[in-house]
């Protein structure tokens, strides 16, 4: 993590190649000026994680990063397992303050709902600033979805923020640029 700027998953890939890794999957972000990236990489014939730490560590000094490596075991290797699930979007938005995050997670996290993905950014509005959060969720087959719907449009209402749920496939459908 650090400051963005060009070149740094480029530095980092480059650190990771001289280093005998094959990069397996990785997400990359910015946000507010800084950049972020998960990378996981296998080790290939003839890596060494102690020099591969070694690398990062000095392209971390180079260019002021916040580099943090740990080995997998296969275990966690693997996606939250949630069975059989559809995958769901659901906005939030209403004026910006406090709590608004906590508000939803929490009902996310009562009702078992797993999160695979958050955005939220705060956007003018006339003469306010709105926050919009936009989840992606995986929620289990077997689970009551207007029952979810519900909890989250309750808290909504009694914390002023406007919550939609949406089968991802609609979702992106009635989104499409």
């Amino acid at each position: 993590m650090g400051y963005d700027r060009p070149g740094i998953v480029a530095a980092v890939a480059k650190v990771l190649f001289d280093n005998s890794c094959n990069i397996e999957a990785l997400s990359q972000t910015v946000l507010m000026g800084q950049f972020a990236m998960i990378v996981v990489v296998a080790p290939l014939a003839g890596s060494s994680a102690g020099t591969l730490q070694a690398g990062l560590e000095t392209l971390a000094a180079q260019m002021k990063l916040a580099i943090h490596m740990r080995t997998l075991n296969p275990t966690e290797h693997q996606a939250f397992d949630v069975g059989n699930a559809e995958p769901f979007v659901i906005t939030v938005r209403g004026e910006d303050r406090p709590g608004l995050v906590l508000a939803i997670t929490t009902i996310l996290a009562e009702q078992g709902v797993n999160i695979t993905c958050l955005g939220a950014e705060v956007v003018p509005v006339d003469q306010r600033l709105d926050y919009i959060q936009i989840y992606e969720v995986d929620i289990p087959n077997d689970m009551d979805f207007s029952r979810i719907q519900k909890a989250l449009r309750e808290k909504g209402a009694a914390i002023g923020v406007t919550v939609d749920m949406q089968h991802r496939n609609i979702f992106r459908a009635i989104n499409q640029i």
